[in-house]
C-alpha cells in the first residue's frame, strides 16, 4: 500500500477533477467547433480538421514536455500558466482572421492545456489511491461531457462561435482559481514512495510497445470519428441542436460502458470482453458511415458504449507488464498523439463527404484490435481481490 501523500485531501482531489474536467472541454466540443469553424470562419472541412489535429498535437507535445523537461516545475504554477494561455486562446478563436491564425492560435491552447492536464495526470499518479481517483474523475468528466454536449447545440445556435469559446474560457478560468490547491511534486520520489517497480532499461518491452500503438490507433479512429460527428449529423438531416443533444446522450451510453467494464472486471478474462468492444466499436463505425438517420443515432450510441468498456482492459494490461509507469506515461502520450493524426488523416479524405471517415475509423480500430493480442497474450492473469 502506497504511504499518504502530503497535501492529499478531499478538497485537493475535487480542485484537481475541477481542472483536469474543464481542461478537457475544448476535447469535448470539438465535433461543434469543427462545424463553427467551416461555418463561421468560412473555412474547408479540411481545415478544420487540420485546426483540431494541430490542437491535439500541440496537447500530446505538452504531456511530453512535462514527462521530459516540466515535471522538475512547481505544479500549480505551471497549471496556472497553462490554463490562463487557454483563457487568452480561447477569446482570440473567434476573432481569428483564417486558417493559418487560427491554427497557430488552436496550437498554442493545446500546448497550454498539455501543461495543466499533466500537472493533474501526475497529481492523480502520486495519490495513495490512484485507481479510485481515476473512477471518480472519469465518472465526473463524463457526466459533465453529457451536460455540456446537450447544451452546445443550443449555445453554438444562440451565440455561435463566440459563445463557444466563451465558455472555454470560463472554465478555464475556474481551474484558473483551484491551482492553489495543486500538490507540490514529491521532493525525493523513490520506488516505496510511488509504488512502482524498476524497468531493465535495457529490453525493450515488445507488447507494451505492442499496447501503446494500439492505443495510438485506437484514438486516432476515436477522434476522427468524434470530429465529424456533427457533419455527419447535419448530413442525415438533423440540425445543429438535435445533433448537440444526441451527442450528450451517447455521453450516458459511455457511463454505461464504464459501469459494464467495473461489473465484468476479470470475470470473463481479458481477451474475451477486449473482442466484444472492439467488434462493438467496428460495428458503430459502419453505421455511422451509412448515411441514414436510424445507423447514425445507432452508431452514436454504441462507439461511446464500447470505448468505455474496452478502454480499461488496455490500459490495465500495460500497467501490468510495466510496474514502474514508463510505458503507461508513453502509451498516454500516443494515445494524445492519436487524437492529432486521426484527424489530420480524416482531412484529406473529407472532401469525398463526410461519411467516409467511418470507413477510416472502422480501419484504425482493426489495426489496434491486431495490436491487442500480443499485448494481452503477454499481460499476466489477474489477481483476484
Amino acid at each position: 500500500m502506497r504511504p499518504d501523500v502530503p497535501g492529499e485531501s478531499r478538497a485537493s482531489l475535487a480542485a484537481l477533477i475541477v481542472i483536469g474536467t474543464g481542461a478537457m472541454t475544448s476535447a469535448t466540443l470539438s465535433p461543434v467547433m469543427l462545424g463553427l469553424y467551416i461555418d463561421e470562419l468560412g473555412l474547408t472541412a479540411s481545415q478544420a480538421s487540420l485546426a483540431i489535429a494541430a490542437e491535439n498535437g500541440a496537447y500530446a507535445l505538452g504531456l511530453l514536455l512535462f514527462y521530459l523537461i516540466l515535471h522538475r516545475s512547481r505544479r500549480p504554477l505551471l497549471a496556472a500558466a497553462g490554463l490562463a494561455i487557454m483563457i487568452v486562446a480561447s477569446l482570440l478563436t473567434a476573432k481569428a482572421g483564417g486558417f493559418v491564425p487560427l491554427l497557430a492560435i488552436r496550437a498554442a491552447f493545446g500546448l497550454a492545456m498539455g501543461f495543466a492536464a499533466s500537472t493533474v495526470f501526475a497529481a492523480y499518479a502520486g495519490r495513495s489511491d490512484p485507481q479510485r481517483v481515476w473512477a471518480i474523475a472519469t465518472f465526473v468528466n463524463l457526466a459533465y461531457a453529457a451536460i455540456l454536449l446537450s447544451l452546445s447545440g443550443w449555445i453554438a445556435q444562440t451565440s455561435g462561435l463566440a459563445g463557444i469559446v466563451a465558455l472555454l474560457a470560463l472554465t478555464a478560468l475556474i481551474g484558473l482559481g483551484c491551482t492553489r490547491l495543486i500538490p507540490p511534486a514529491p521532493s525525493s520520489p523513490t520506488v516505496e514512495a510511488t509504488g512502482m517497480t524498476e524497468s531493465p532499461g535495457s529490453t525493450v518491452n515488445l507488447p507494451a510497445v505492442s499496447g501503446a500503438l494500439a492505443l495510438l490507433c485506437l484514438y486516432a479512429g476515436h477522434t476522427t470519428l468524434w470530429s465529424f460527428q456533427e457533419r455527419m449529423g447535419l448530413a442525415v438531416g438533423l440540425d445543429r441542436s438535435q445533433v448537440g443533444v444526441l451527442l450528450g446522450l451517447s455521453v450516458l451510453g459511455a457511463i454505461g460502458g464504464a459501469v459494464l467494464s467495473i461489473i465484468a472486471g476479470h470475470r470473463f478474462g481479458q481477451r474475451a470482453p477486449n473482442a466484444l468492444a472492439f467488434a462493438g466499436l467496428v460495428i458503430s463505425a459502419l453505421l455511422l458511415a451509412t448515411p441514414t438517420m436510424a445507423a447514425y443515432v445507432a452508431g452514436a450510441v454504441i462507439v461511446k458504449t464500447a470505448w468505455f468498456f474496452g478502454l480499461p482492459f488496455i490500459l490495465g494490461a500495460i500497467a501490468s507488464l510495466d510496474r514502474s509507469g514508463r510505458w503507461s506515461s508513453m502509451g498516454a502520450a500516443l494515445l494524445a498523439l492519436g487524437s492529432a493524426v486521426g484527424p489530420a488523416i480524416g482531412a484529406t479524405l473529407a472532401g469525398h463527404g463526410a461519411h467516409i471517415i467511418g470507413f477510416l475509423a472502422a480501419g484504425l480500430y482493426l489495426v489496434s484490435f491486431l495490436f491487442t493480442l500480443p499485448l494481452l497474450a503477454a499481460a499476466p492473469p489477474p489477481v483476484d481481490r
